[in-house]
């Protein structure tokens, strides 16, 4: 019996690793990267017109805003170029110095005929018409300390209700 039982321990001792090699080499190699790829692609096919539509709809929020600004930026630059035309228009009128009383209109109202001549009304509109363009040219013109509303501005006003420009 003791013989069995001493075979015994020799065939399992012989065949254990045999056996722990036999499942080494049995072993089941899962191929996750395979399954991930083959998971991710539907998904990103869902993923993708959602991202896509979430940019949209962010954009949309924002595009009141940066139409703000772009408005705001044209107003400027017509409001400056109108100045700027403007004093290159009128006789007496030198860039950098400051504008006496009667030059200051006629620059006024030189600049704001150019700027309602080029620019594309909606940006007229948006700077409050010409008057609200003759309002802001006053305001970015260097004038000497006699000027005021009712001796610069008003005058230009008159003008450009007289051109047409204003209604009365």
């Amino acid at each position: 019996m003791n013989r069995i039982v001493l075979a015994a321990l020799a065939l399992v001792c012989a065949c254990v690793p045999a056996l722990a090699a036999e499942v080494v080499k049995t072993s089941v190699d899962l191929p996750w990267g395979d399954w991930i790829t083959a998971v991710l692609q539907p998904v990103s096919a869902v993923l993708v017109p959602l991202a896509a539509a979430a940019v949209t709809a962010g954009v949309a929020k924002v595009s009141p805003w940066a139409a703000l600004f772009l408005s705001r930026q044209r107003v400027q630059s017509a409001i400056q170029a109108g100045a700027d035309y403007g004093v290159n228009a009128v006789a007496g009128a030198v860039k950098g110095k400051t504008l006496t009383v009667p030059v200051g209109s006629a620059v006024i109202a030189e600049g704001v005929q150019h700027v309602v001549n080029t620019t594309p009304a909606r940006v007229v509109d948006k700077a409050g018409g010409a008057e609200g363009i003759a309002k802001m040219i006053f305001r970015a013109l260097p004038l000497d300390e006699h000027a005021s509303v009712k001796t610069v501005l008003q005058p230009a006003i008159n003008d450009l209700t007289q051109r047409g420009l204003i209604a009365k």
